[in-house]
C-alpha cells in the first residue's frame, strides 16, 4: 500500500491541491491525515471538504480543529492564531464543525498509528523536538510506525533499544524497530523552508519518504489579506516560519 501522509494543512488550499496532484502522480492509494485541517489560512471549508472526500485510511483531530469546532475561550493561542480561529468558526457550517468535533485523537491502522501531537498525552498538545519527548511518546506506541505533526517541523525518531533521530529525507523501516515521524506541514511549514511538506509511506518497499513542493504562495497570501486576517500570517508563509 502506498499512503500519502498529510497534515497541518491549516486552510491553505493552494498548498493542499498541489500536494494532492503530486500524490496522484506518485500513485498514492490511501491517505492518512494527522490533523489541523483548518486554522491560520483562508480556505478552511474548502480544505476540509477536500480531505473528507479523499480515500482516507485514517484522520485525527488537531488542536486547531478542536478549537474551530467549539466556542470556548482561546486560552493558550497567540493573538494571530486566536483571530484566525474565531474567523474560521464563522466559515464552517454546523455540520463541518460537528465532523471536526467527532474526530479521534489517535487512530491505529494495522502497523501504523496517527496522532496530531504525542501519544503519551494527545490532548495536551505537546511537541516532539528531541529524543526525550520522542521517548515519552514511544512508551505509548504499540505500532511500528507513528506519524504525527503539530510542530510543523519534519523530524523522525527511531527506537531500537535507545532513541535516535533528527532531520530526515527517507527512512527504511526495519523489522523490530519503531519509528515516530513528524510529516511536516502542508500549509504552514516552520523549518525555514516555505514549500509544502508531506510524506509517502510505501509499505511494500518499507520506505518513508519526505517530499517538499513549491505552490502558489502569492495567491494564498492575498487571500489571507482579503479575508482581513493578520498580516503576519501572510508574511510568515514566505519565511517558512
Amino acid at each position: 500500500m502506498k499512503y500519502g501522509v498529510i497534515g497541518d494543512i491549516h486552510g491553505n488550499l493552494e498548498a493542499l491541491t498541489t500536494v494532492l496532484e503530486e500524490c496522484e502522480k506518485l500513485g498514492v492509494e490511501k491517505y492518512l491525515c494527522i490533523g489541523d485541517i483548518v486554522g491560520y489560512n483562508a480556505n478552511p471549508s474548502e480544505c476540509l471538504e477536500i480531505v473528507r472526500n479523499l480515500p482516507l485510511a485514517g484522520v485525527v483531530m488537531g488542536n486547531h480543529d478542536e478549537q474551530a469546532a467549539e466556542d470556548t475561550d482561546l486560552i493558550g493561542f497567540n493573538p494571530q492564531a486566536a483571530h484566525a480561529i474565531q474567523w474560521t468558526r464563522k466559515q464552517l457550517s454546523d455540520e463541518q464543525r460537528e465532523y471536526l468535533r467527532n474526530l479521534k485523537l489517535s487512530v491505529q491502522i494495522g502497523k501504523i498509528t496517527i496522532v496530531h501531537a504525542t501519544l503519551d498525552s494527545p490532548r495536551r498538545w505537546g511537541y516532539v523536538f528531541d529524543k526525550h519527548s520522542a521517548g515519552a511518546s514511544f512508551s505509548y506506541q504499540f505500532s511500528q510506525v507513528c506519524f504525527c505533526g503539530h510542530s510543523h517541523v519534519p523530524l523522525a525518531f527511531e527506537k531500537f533499544g535507545k532513541v535516535i533521530g533528527g532531520k530526515y529525507e527517507e527512512i527504511r523501516v526495519q523489522p523490530g524497530h519503531k519509528y515516530l515521524v513528524n510529516v511536516g506541514s502542508v500549509g504552514q511549514p516552520r523549518d525555514g523552508d516555505w514549500r509544502a511538506a508531506f510524506v509517502i509511506y510505501d509499505t511494500d518497499e518499507n520506505l518513508v519518504k519526505l517530499y517538499r513542493l513549491p505552490y502558489d504562495i502569492k495567491t494564498t497570501q492575498q487571500k489571507i489579506r482579503d479575508a482581513g486576517l493578520p498580516e503576519r500570517l501572510a508574511v510568515r508563509l514566505e519565511n517558512g516560519q
